[in-house]
């Protein structure tokens, strides 16, 4: 990953706040959200609760206000995870069914886990990362740093030390599953856990690695010119002429762009999922867009930022995403900067409509694609 996909992946992350059993529910979208049609009426997914809590059909884990949340993307439903009693601030999700997390517990931040394939999941102590809980807190947004995963080292990542030379927490504490042990990131002992691989008449498994995301065969043909996105393969399609993009500027004096940067294609490759950068200030600002190939659907995601946007695509071509929170005409929070807004998880299924999931702040989706 490069420094600039890092840096905006250092803005994704949750504050530490009071605890909830329940995530708030929001009741409306705004005009404005981008929908297929004005028939389509966005729905809000109820909380299940079950008396013996079974986690092992859910393939997604949300965080809000430092509680997780367990969702099934297939049928649609919430299930609460009540036995961790503090307040998690970060997680990650990986295939061998562990949610890795961390949590603020007085000046410490301490690396726990879950097997939600067990019924009844119960936390379990991981380690100290040897770090203030303060130190892994961005100076800008106020930000914790994500939970990295690197699953073809075995190993997990927490960042810490911001730095103003590079508007980012520079250093970094790895967890090495296999062994329990945390160390200090140093160049040597990264090279020396290369990722593992697998030949090709070998079986690809969970337990021989590596996870990829959605393939990304047509990224090479995408290009940008004369202020506008564009996908050629043999002839041109343009991805964004539908779009007013100067629309979504919110201050004319920090017009560059646009810009535009490629995340990923939908499983099927029929859409893709970009940044158009349209300001810059100490990071990019902007929109996410999601396009068909043929430039036939173009949506723009007006309720993201291209600094701090999470999104993932599902097997049936949906689009999650964090988005802003509906807010009622007379809200105070309506003039803050996206990153201080109350946020909330969408879903944007192939047909266009929209699902509000629930207010939370944060997700993360159980890798399913496996490479080696």
């Amino acid at each position: 990953m490069n420094r600039y996909f890092y840096l905006l992946c250092m803005m994704t992350a949750m504050a530490v706040a009071s605890c909830n059993n329940t995530p708030k529910q929001a009741n409306e979208t705004k005009a404005s959200q981008p929908v297929a049609s004005e028939e389509n009426t966005p729905k809000v997914i109820e909380v299940v609760e079950q008396p013996v809590a079974d986690f092992s059909e859910c393939d997604m884990v949300m965080l809000d206000e430092g509680k997780m949340f367990f969702y099934n993307t297939k049928a649609s439903y919430i299930m609460p995870y009540e036995a961790e009693t503090d307040s998690v601030v970060n997680c990650v999700f990986t295939s061998y069914d562990k949610v890795y997390y961390c949590v603020a517990l007085g000046e410490k931040i301490l690396l726990r886990c879950i097997d939600v394939d067990q019924a009844n999941p119960q936390p379990q102590q991981l380690a100290d990362w040897g770090v203030p809980y303060e130190k892994c807190v961005t100076e800008t947004y106020g930000t914790v740093s994500p939970l990295e995963y690197y699953p073809g080292r075995n190993m997990l990542g927490l960042y810490h030390e911001f730095s103003w030379d590079s508007y980012s927490l520079n250093e970094q504490k790895l967890y090495n599953i296999e062994t329990g042990e945390v160390t200090d990131w140093d160049y040597e002992t990264w090279q020396q856990s290369e990722p593992i691989m697998i030949s090709d008449d070998e079986e690809q498994t969970a337990e021989n690695y590596v996870y990829v995301s959605t393939a990304d065969e047509f990224k090479e043909y995408l290009h940008e010119s004369d202020g506008q996105y564009w996908f050629e393969d043999g002839e041109a399609v343009c991805l964004t002429d539908k779009i007013n993009l100067k629309s979504y500027i919110s201050d004319p004096d920090y017009y560059s762009g646009p810009e535009f940067e490629y995340i990923s294609s939908s499983p099927d490759n029929s859409k893709v999922l970009f940044m158009a950068i349209l300001e810059w200030g100490d990071y990019p600002h902007g929109i996410l867009v999601v396009s068909s190939y043929d430039g036939e659907v173009q949506i723009p995601l007006e309720d993201t930022d291209c600094t701090g946007y999470t999104a993932d695509w599902l097997d049936d071509g949906s689009l999650v995403y964090v988005g802003e929170a509906p807010l009622s005409p007379d809200d105070p929070n309506n003039d803050a900067s996206w990153h201080y807004r109350g946020h909330c998880i969408k879903r944007i299924y192939p047909d266009g409509h929209v699902e509000i999931i629930a207010n939370c702040g944060d997700f993360q989706m159980k890798p399913s694609v496996l490479s080696r």
